[in-house]
């Protein structure tokens, strides 16, 4: 319990130092008189948020923290099952998260703005008739679009609508109604094409965007969420453990002889 602590409370650092890092800034000291995102933020770019940023920033947090039996948390759990270390458990979860198919999805979605174009001139009806083009001709080159299915959400994503309504917030305390037309242009043609629905890194991508991280920050953001939930299974293979291993069935050529 107390490394997992540890680690939570160290995240923030480690993901705020490495931005200002890469942006040649200096590191901001935490502050005591700051809750856990409004601190998050503050440690980030140097400056107090307004608290509908904030809320949103903690919103993100909340609903990246926990999803049951994923890629990055199954990893932990099988780490865990020899025995290994709680720090072994979590690194290895992240390598599993630093996979556009998991945790990478979200800067994936960035890409794909920045790939069809963020013009902060165009008016919302613009912007989404030229990401709808863009979607389909991408799925007519059977191209992948990251933020759009799930492999449990099969009818659309739970936590999408909450993460949505936080963008909403900041695309009007930005003034960025482009970012709108980006966001429901590509939703509608893949609606149209596949009913696929977006997943909850569809609308954390640009929420992100519009806080100020660069879009190589936004996995790591994910990584301080999600330390809760991979520690706290790592806390439960541990108090009830068994080796996970599974096992196979061969599926192949008969056996056959070297000549």
């Amino acid at each position: 319990m107390k490394k997992a602590i540890d680690l939570w409370a160290a995240m923030p650092a480690v993901v705020a130092y490495d931005q200002r890092r890469r942006r040649g800034q200096e590191p901001v000291e935490a502050r005591e008189d700051l809750d856990y995102s409004a601190n998050f933020l503050w440690m980030t770019f140097g400056e107090e948020q307004v608290p509908e940023v904030v809320e949103a920033f903690n919103v993100s947090m909340i609903l990246y923290a926990e999803h049951s039996f994923n890629a990055s948390t199954f990893t932990a759990r099988v780490v865990t099952s020899t025995l290994s270390d709680l720090h072994s458990a979590v690194t290895a979860a992240i390598g599993a998260l630093k996979g556009p198919l998991h945790g990478g999805a979200n800067e994936a979605v960035m890409h794909t703005f920045d790939e069809i174009g963020i013009r902060s001139e165009e008016s919302l009806e613009e912007a989404a008739t030229r990401a709808k083009a863009w979607m389909e001709e991408a799925l007519a080159q059977k191209k992948k679009v990251m933020g759009f299915g799930h492999r449990v959400y099969k009818h659309g994503d739970s936590r999408v609508p909450t993460m949505k309504a936080a963008l909403d917030k900041m695309i009007a305390h930005y003034g960025r109604p482009e970012l709108l037309g980006l966001y429901n242009g590509l939703e509608q043609a893949m609606d149209e094409a596949k009913a696929i629905k977006p997943n909850l890194d569809y609308p954390a991508g640009p929420t992100y965007h519009l806080m100020g991280f660069d879009t190589q920050t936004f996995t790591p953001l994910f990584v301080a969420s999600r330390i809760t939930g991979w520690t706290a299974h790592v806390m439960e293979q541990v108090a009830s453990n068994s080796l996970i291993r599974p096992l196979s069935e061969y599926n192949g050529p008969e056996e056959r002889h070297v000549p």
